[in-house]
């Protein structure tokens, strides 16, 4: 191999994660993976964030930050360098893309983005499971996490994963379980009952009312599922659905409950909010209640704790008629914030604006260079010295036809330039 994948970050990767990374690139997909092989400058926002974290968990509170940046900026990247470091802390992290209309996950929909917050969880086990593949939701993150939890009690009472377990010392161990967790937490009543009834569940063999547990902590109104499920679940306690009412109670007790688990904290990660423009007035105005109440759960007053929020947005959510001005509240907690021209930019503030920290010339060819390594670890090849060396040539000329390339048009064009070199190279 050539100096291009030098970088010990590089050459951690092996060629299955090189091939999704490099595919992901060269459509100009948002990638998650393996983002620190490739990344370069913002060194400053990232020792700001890693400094956020540390103090998160001395502090055991929870903070909100704006990323604001044009599309290709590099607002994704951000995060998947944030998932990075919350993982080496042994954080659970989740991300949420905003979608369109009927697209996906619409944020004026409130039982969808709950749903994606839980479903779209990762650790570093799952993580390690998957082979480093990293795509939330691919594996349900809250269904792994809640599995794992089973599996520990499991071993807690026979020493071991598999076998037969004596049906009266599990159920014993899951109500002590439980019942420690609601008393040192004090968490909310149906979160508690839904673990009891999942452990239980998982200990009697019941898989249908497994899944009613799961879908119950996707936030599903499982409580519509007929007289016969509705009349179990009050019986054994699980008095509601989540809700907007009582989202903020379920969010603290879900950020409860994993530090009961031993993770360090949570991440949430909300990405492309700037689709938020694309709906009606009507949808919008929900839209932005909904991100207020999701906030109002992180930073306000016995809400998540141990708990970092991001939120990603194009200048026109900050700036136009359409976007966080239409909803007063919102607005003004966030513009307030806003860096002023005449005051130095702030690396820790609560909005971070990406063109304030450019990525420069030197920065876009050193991630040239990540990207190399990996593309000649994905396909087996040797990247040629004079390849490297063309890059700098191919940036100039970029520049000189477009002075405001995005990092994602030059990261597509130089994985472009790597797939004819290595074409060429096997005539």
């Amino acid at each position: 191999m050539t100096s291009a994948i030098a970088d010990s970050s590089v050459s951690r990767i092996d060629q299955a994660q090189a091939l999704r990374v490099v595919e992901a690139l060269r459509t100009g997909r948002n990638c998650l993976e393996g983002v620190r092989a490739f990344s370069a400058g913002r060194a400053t926002l990232f020792a700001g964030a890693d400094d956020l974290f540390e103090e998160l968990a001395l502090s055991k509170g929870a903070i909100v930050r704006w990323i604001r940046g044009r599309t290709g900026q590099g607002k994704t990247h951000f995060f998947g360098r944030l998932m990075e470091m919350a993982l080496q802390r042994n954080w659970v992290s989740t991300y949420v893309l905003i979608s369109g209309p009927q697209g996906g996950t619409e944020l004026h929909r409130f039982e969808e983005v709950y749903g994606a917050v839980v479903n779209h969880c990762t650790c570093a086990g799952l993580i390690e499971q998957e082979g480093g593949r990293v795509e939330p939701g691919h594996v349900p993150g809250w269904d792994w996490i809640m599995e794992d939890w089973w599996r520990r009690l499991r071993r807690q009472v026979i020493g071991r994963d598999s076998g037969e377990v004596p049906t009266l010392r599990m159920q014993e161990a899951i109500n002590h379980a439980v019942t420690s967790i609601r008393r040192r937490y004090s968490i909310h009543g149906s979160f508690a009952e839904a673990l009891r009834q999942f452990a239980l569940s998982c200990a009697g063999g019941d898989e249908d009312w497994t899944e009613v547990m799961r879908c119950w902590f996707k936030g599903e109104d499982v409580h519509s599922r007929g007289s016969a499920v509705k009349a179990r679940l009050l019986q054994q306690g699980i008095r509601e659905s989540v809700n907007r009412r009582n989202a903020k109670e379920m969010l603290r007790s879900l950020s409860v409950f994993v530090r009961h688990l031993g993770y360090g904290g949570i991440l949430i990660l909300v990405d492309e909010l700037e689709n938020v423009l694309q709906q009606n007035s009507r949808s919008r105005k929900n839209a932005y209640i909904t991100l207020r109440e999701l906030i109002d759960n992180v930073d306000d007053r016995h809400g998540m704790t141990y708990t970092a929020m991001y939120i990603s947005a194009t200048p026109d959510v900050f700036d136009s008629e359409r976007g966080l001005t239409e909803h007063e509240p919102l607005a003004g907690r966030v513009l307030a914030s806003t860096a002023r021209a005449d005051k130095p930019a702030n690396p820790v503030g609560a909005v971070i604006d990406l063109a304030t920290w450019p990525l420069t010339k030197a920065d876009l060819i050193h991630a040239a260079r990540g990207i190399a390594g990996i593309h000649s670890i994905a396909k087996s090849w040797a990247v040629g010295d004079e390849t490297i060396k063309g890059f700098r040539k191919m940036l100039d000329q970029l520049l000189a036809s477009n002075p405001d390339l995005s990092a994602r048009d030059w990261v597509k064009a130089v994985v472009a330039e790597l797939d004819t070199q290595y074409g060429q190279s096997r005539k």
